[in-house]
């Protein structure tokens, strides 16, 4: 009884406090929560139609691990849409990644028009999907979208991510013009941009993402606020002209390789830079051994390499990028390896050539001391000799300055090579090789770090 009208006075209690407040407080909630609130009687059923917080719509459900029936989904967004009856509207986030190659872009047109009603501040569609297949919806023009909002349709946007949506240049330098407080700008995946410009003021702008546009032909960014970039894509001529406050960068693709392999061309900016992550890709022809002459790194600090390799492959080459950046105090390596399978594919596909990092020695990148390297870290460990080669030539080249050492054993590559051998229906067999595998892994590192230095801490996951 007592519990009962404890319940009962707390309900009172809320039941007391006027709409704004309620309506401020489901603001903070995400949109699956405040539905919810909706069953706590009739008096809350219409109150979350009013919030102006977060609006999250994704097709994969991460408790199933299950994808959402296309129409299912679209139905679910146009009737939260539909009924909203707020003035604004903070974020609106729309993740379809089961969208057909034959739908209605008028649906999709009418979620970017609601975003324009609302005033978001922060805006995301994403349509990728796992198997590469591209939707091809083209995101509106700029006639299209100033027929609805005569002045500016995205003024007070500080976001824009979209990702799998063809979105013309001029389109981009439209929002880049009309949104003055625009934070952070994400373009990936889009085949309609092909000449772009990110240029002017742009005094907000801080965070910059370019990824994998297939027909990007040139690309000049000149932000003077700018801290955060990531390009990945072609080779193209240096696209930063005037980015005084970049100090973060990644970069994948061609444009990656070019990096590494041609350093001086990109010194114009790369030395100011205090966090660097590459992402190597393994498409075409070898790699001859690049230019002993690398450009120094003075202000580096943390470096992250992303690789795709076949097992027993040398990683010495990298230790040059480290031996570049004598400030460096973190380093990390994610490694995913090939299985037989995958290695025979991507011959096929690519002539039988595969474009690899090159494959040097220890003597020839070894000779040299690092003072300010503490934490090396690898990621994808699965107990090849080359790898426990290169952790110890980092350990040696860093020996007073090494703090801790983290190797971490999970990785996809004991999955793929278990159901390679097994098939998905020997799910029994292929958990036990994948264990097997994993086990075999940890040892190796437990044996790494017995042959290592005392002061030097291990952390093996």
């Amino acid at each position: 009884m007592e519990t009962k009208k404890h319940k009962q006075e707390i309900g009172t209690g809320i039941d007391k406090l006027h709409d704004d407040i309620l309506i401020a407080v489901l603001s903070c909630m995400s949109l699956k929560d405040v539905v919810r609130t909706s069953v706590l009687s009739s008096r809350w059923r219409y109150l979350w139609m009013f919030t102006s917080g977060t609006l999250d719509f994704d097709d994969w459900n991460t408790s199933t691990r299950k994808i959402m029936k296309r129409e299912k989904f679209k139905a679910l967004v146009n009737r939260v849409l539909n009924l909203h009856q707020g003035s604004r509207v903070d974020n609106l986030v729309i993740r379809f990644t089961n969208l057909c190659y034959q739908f209605r872009t008028s649906e999709i047109d009418s979620w970017i028009y609601f975003a324009m009603r609302k005033k978001v501040k922060g805006f995301e569609l994403d349509f990728s999907v796992d198997d590469g297949f591209h939707c091809c919806y083209k995101f509106p023009s700029i006639e299209e979208l100033l027929l609805l909002s005569p002045s500016s349709a995205f003024g007070s946007l500080r976001c824009l991510k979209l990702v799998d949506v063809d979105i013309d240049d001029e389109v981009i330098r439209y929002f880049l013009a009309s949104c003055p407080y625009i934070e952070h700008l994400c373009i990936r995946d889009s085949d309609a941009t092909m000449n772009l410009e990110i240029v002017g003021p742009l005094p907000n702008l801080k965070k910059l993402e370019i990824s994998n546009c297939l027909n990007l032909r040139s690309l000049e960014i000149s932000s003077t606020n700018l801290v955060s970039c990531t390009y990945q894509g072609r080779k193209i001529s240096s696209p930063f002209k005037n980015t005084p406050n970049l100090t973060e960068l990644t970069l994948g693709g061609k444009f990656c390789h070019s990096f590494a392999y041609e350093p001086n061309k990109h010194s114009s900016y790369s030395d100011q830079l205090v966090k660097l992550v590459l992402n190597f890709q393994t498409v075409g022809r070898e790699r001859p051994i690049a230019s002993p002459d690398l450009h120094t790194l003075y202000f580096l600090e943390r470096l992250e390499l992303n690789i795709v390799s076949i097992g027993c492959r040398s990683l010495f080459f990298f230790t040059s990028l480290i031996k570049g950046s004598p400030n460096l105090r973190k380093f990390k390596i994610k490694i995913e390896y090939f299985t037989y399978s995958q290695q025979s594919t991507a011959l096929k596909l690519n002539g039988g050539r595969m474009e690899l990092f090159p494959e040097v020695t220890s003597a020839t990148t070894g000779g040299f001391h690092h003072k300010n390297l503490k934490v090396i870290e690898m990621c994808g460990y699965i107990g090849l000799r080359s790898e426990d080669e290169f952790i110890m030539q980092l350990i040696k080249v860093a020996a007073l300055s090494l703090d801790v050492v983290f190797i971490d054993t999970q990785t996809d590559y004991h999955f793929y090579c278990a159901k390679e051998s097994y098939g998905t229906n020997a799910l029994q067999r292929s958990s036990e090789l994948y264990d097997r595998q994993r086990r075999h892994a940890i040892c190796c590192a437990t044996d790494l770090k017995r042959k290592c230095i005392s002061q030097i801490k291990f952390v093996i996951t």
